[in-house]
C-alpha cells in the first residue's frame, strides 16, 4: 500500500490526550472501499459505530480524500463524515463533500484520512506540514469569521490550505459549515458545530509530496480524450454555475459588472464558480445555492451579495438558509410569530411580498438579525429549522414538512419517484451527489435505457413511474457511493457525461481512471460492486448505530397528501400503496430483508463482508433471508 493512488497513511489526532500518530491505510481495505465516504464509513464501522451525541468528544470527525485526489481533473474533493448535528429527528452518521485546495494538500502531505477525536481543553488549530503535525493555540482566532481566520493563518503558514469554522461553529449552531477559501464548504450536516464542540478552530495543511501513478500512459490518454471531446474545457455546459441562479437583474448585473474572474477547485478544468467583488460588501466566489438571498433581495445585487458574504463569513449552511427563507412564509400566514424567531422585521413579508431594495437599511437589519442570531447559538433557528419547527408547535411543523421532506434537510430536486425513494433511504439530503436523476435518467429515456433502467419520466411532462424504479434508485446509490469515494466532482460524473457508447460511458471512465492511477484492475463490474459494498456498509452503520428499520425509510406524510417543495417537485403526490410495494421490491433488489430493511447475511457475504454480518447478528440486527 502507498505506492500508487493511496498514500498508505491515516493520521489520527486525539484532542483530549494530544496524542498524534498514524496507522496504515491498508488496515481498512482501501481497494474495496476506495476513499472518501467509503473509507470513512469503514473506519467508523471498525470504531464500533459510536452511539454518542454529535457534540460528544467521542464523535469522530473523519476527513478522507481518495485514490485519484491530486490528479489533474475534477478529482480534488474530500469527504467529511461523522455524526451530524443537523440531521433530524435523530442525529445520524452522514457525509458532506468539500472542494477548494484542501483535499489536494491533504494528499500531498501524505495522508488518505484525518481521524479527529476528543475535545481540547482550549481552542486549538491543527497544523499539518507533511510529517510535522502539531496542535497550535487558536485562542487569538476564536471569534474571528472564516475569512479573517484564513487570512491570519495563511500569513503564518504560507501557501497552505485552511479548513475553518466561523462563529456559528464555535457556538454549536446545528447548521454550521466548515469552509475552505470563500465558497468551498462541507455545508450539509452541521459539521462546523462538531469542530466547535471539540474546540478545534481550523485545520491548516501544506503538503510538498508527489503522487505516483501506476499507468501514466493510460491516465494521459484518458485525460486527452476528455479534452479532445471538449468535455473538460471551461465554458459551454459548465458556464451556468458561475452566475447567480436567482436570475433576472441580479444575474445580469453580477455577470456584467461584478465578475472578476472564473474560479474552481484546485486542478479542475471546469472552473464552475465566479469570483465577484462588490465594494463595501466584499469579495468571494459563488456557485448555486450561495444565491440563497438573491431570491428575496428585491432584485438588488447588493442585498443578494451581502447575504452570501455574511453567511459564508459566519459559517452558516446556505442551503438551510434558502429553506429558512421559504419557511418564513409561515410568519406571513400567521403560523409563527416572528418575535419567537428573534426577528423584528422580515422585508420579504413586511412589504407585501415586494422586498425593499437590498442595501437599504431594512435589508441590512434583517440579515444582521437573522444571521448573527443563528451564529450566536442562542436563536431558536440555531437549532436548525427542523428543531425550531418542532419547538413552535404542530402547525409550524406541518408547514416545515412541506419544504423539508426528510432528515431535517430542505427539498432538493425530488422530481421523480426514484429520487424520492433515494431521499427516503438516506440519512441526509443526498442530492449534492446524485443529480443523475435530473441530469440524465429523468430527461433521457435513451440514456436510461442504455444503462438498463427506466427513464424519461421528466421529459415532455413529468410522470409518476413506479415500475422497475427500484433498479434506478439502486443504480444511482451505487454510483453516488463511487463518486463520493474516488472522489470525483458531481458535475463531472453524471451518466450524461462522457456518453459515447459503447466505447465510453461514465462507468468505463471511472473504472479506467481508478485502474490507471492505482494499478488495481477495476472492471466496470468490480467498480460497481465497490459502490454496492460502500452503500451496504452505510446501511449497516445506520442499522447498528441508529437501529434503522423500514419504518424510518419514508418521507413526510405531506408528500403523500399534496404537491410540496415548490416548482421542482413531483408531478403528483406519492401513492402510498405503490410506494410501499416499491420499497418491497427495492429491498429485494438490494438483498435486504423486506420486512425490516436490513441487509441479509447472504448479501453481506456476497460482498466480502462476513465480519459485518457477524457483528450485526451478534447485536440481533441482521436481516433474515
Amino acid at each position: 500500500m502507498g505506492t500508487y493512488g493511496w498514500t498508505g497513511k491515516i493520521l489520527r489526532v486525539d484532542l483530549t490526550t494530544k496524542k498524534i500518530d498514524t496507522v496504515p491505510t491498508s488496515d481498512y481495505e482501501p481497494e474495496k472501499y476506495l476513499g472518501g465516504v467509503g473509507l470513512n464509513t469503514k473506519i467508523f464501522w471498525e470504531m464500533g459505530c459510536p452511539r454518542v451525541d454529535a457534540f460528544d468528544p467521542d464523535n469522530p470527525l473523519l476527513i478522507s480524500v481518495g485514490p485519484v485526489t491530486g490528479m489533474a481533473g475534477p478529482f480534488n474533493r474530500a469527504e467529511v463524515c461523522g455524526i451530524a448535528p443537523q440531521s433530524y429527528p435523530q442525529e445520524t452518521f452522514a457525509y458532506s463533500g468539500v472542494g477548494g485546495k484542501i483535499a489536494s494538500e491533504i494528499k500531498y502531505a501524505g495522508y488518505d484520512v484525518l481521524v479527529i477525536v476528543g475535545k481540547s481543553d482550549k481552542p486549538v488549530y491543527l497544523s499539518i506540514l507533511n510529517d510535522v503535525v502539531k496542535l497550535e493555540d487558536a485562542k487569538p482566532l476564536w471569534g474571528l469569521d472564516t475569512f479573517e481566520t484564513q487570512k491570519s493563518l495563511m500569513k503564518k503558514h504560507s501557501n497552505a490550505a485552511v479548513l475553518t469554522i466561523g462563529p456559528a461553529g464555535e457556538n454549536l449552531c446545528r447548521v454550521a459549515i466548515i469552509l475552505n477559501e470563500t465558497a468551498s464548504a462541507a455545508g450539509q450536516g452541521g459539521y462546523g458545530a462538531v469542530l466547535g464542540s471539540k474546540n478545534l478552530k481550523a485545520i491548516v495543511v501544506k503538503g510538498t509530496g508527489t503522487l505516483k501513478v501506476a499507468r501514466p500512459d493510460a491516465l494521459t490518454k484518458l485525460q486527452q480524450e476528455r479534452m479532445d471531446a471538449k468535455e473538460w474545457l471551461v465554458g459551454g455546459a459548465q458556464s451556468w454555475g458561475r452566475y447567480p441562479l436567482c436570475g433576472g437583474a441580479i444575474a445580469a448585473d453580477m455577470r456584467a459588472n461584478r465578475l472578476k474572474r472564473i474560479a474552481g477547485c484546485h486542478g479542475c478544468p471546469y472552473q464552475c464558480m465566479g469570483f465577484y467583488d462588490i465594494p463595501g460588501i466584499g469579495k468571494g466566489a459563488q456557485m448555486c445555492v450561495e444565491a440563497w438571498y438573491g431570491y428575496h433581495s428585491g432584485g438588488s445585487s447588493e442585498g443578494y451579495w451581502e447575504g452570501n458574504i455574511l453567511s459564508q463569513k459566519l459559517g452558516i449552511n446556505n442551503y438551510e438558509l434558502l429553506g429558512i427563507m421559504n419557511w418564513l412564509r409561515a410568519v406571513q400566514y400567521g403560523i409563527v410569530d416572528k418575535k419567537k424567531l428573534g426577528l423584528t422585521s422580515i422585508p420579504m413579508i413586511d412589504h407585501a411580498g415586494k422586498p425593499q431594495l437590498g442595501g437599504q437599511q431594512a435589508h441590512h437589519d434583517f440579515l444582521t438579525e437573522l444571521l448573527h442570531g443563528m451564529a450566536s447559538g442562542k436563536n431558536i433557528l440555531s437549532k436548525g429549522t427542523a428543531r425550531a419547527a418542532e419547538s413552535l408547535g404542530p402547525a409550524a411543523q406541518k408547514f416545515f414538512n412541506g419544504i423539508f421532506p426528510a432528515w431535517g434537510y430542505m427539498n432538493h430536486h425530488i422530481q421523480n419517484v426514484g429520487s424520492a425513494l433515494h431521499w427516503a433511504m438516506d440519512s441526509r439530503d443526498p442530492y449534492s451527489s446524485c443529480h443523475d436523476y435530473v441530469s440524465s435518467f429523468g430527461p433521457s429515456a435513451k440514456i436510461a435505457s442504455y444503462f438498463g433502467l427506466p427513464g424519461g419520466d421528466m421529459a415532455g411532462g413529468k410522470k409518476m413511474v413506479y415500475e422497475r424504479t427500484e433498479y434506478q434508485t439502486a443504480w444511482v446509490q451505487n454510483h453516488q457511493s463511487i463518486k463520493n469515494s474516488m472522489p470525483i466532482c458531481e458535475y463531472a460524473s453524471m451518466p450524461s457525461n462522457f456518453f459515447h457508447p459503447p466505447a465510453m460511458d461514465i462507468r468505463i471512465f471511472e473504472s479506467s481512471m481508478l485502474s490507471a492511477v492505482t494499478g488495481v484492475d477495476y472492471s466496470v463490474d468490480r467498480l460497481w460492486e465497490a459502490g454496492d459494498r460502500i452503500y451496504t456498509l452505510r446501511r449497516a452503520v445506520a442499522v447498528m448505530r441508529e437501529n434503522r428499520t423500514r419504518a424510518q425509510d419514508d418521507l413526510s406524510p405531506v408528500w403523500f397528501e399534496r404537491l410540496a417543495g415548490g416548482t421542482k417537485s413531483l408531478a403528483e403526490p406519492l401513492d402510498r400503496t405503490k410506494w410501499e410495494a416499491l420499497k418491497d421490491r427495492f429491498y429485494v433488489a438490494r438483498g435486504w430483508n423486506p420486512a425490516n430493511g436490513r441487509p441479509t447475511r447472504g448479501k453481506l457475504e456476497q460482498l466480502g463482508m462476513k465480519s459485518v454480518a457477524d457483528k450485526l447478528q451478534n447485536a440481533g440486527r441482521l436481516g433474515s433471508k
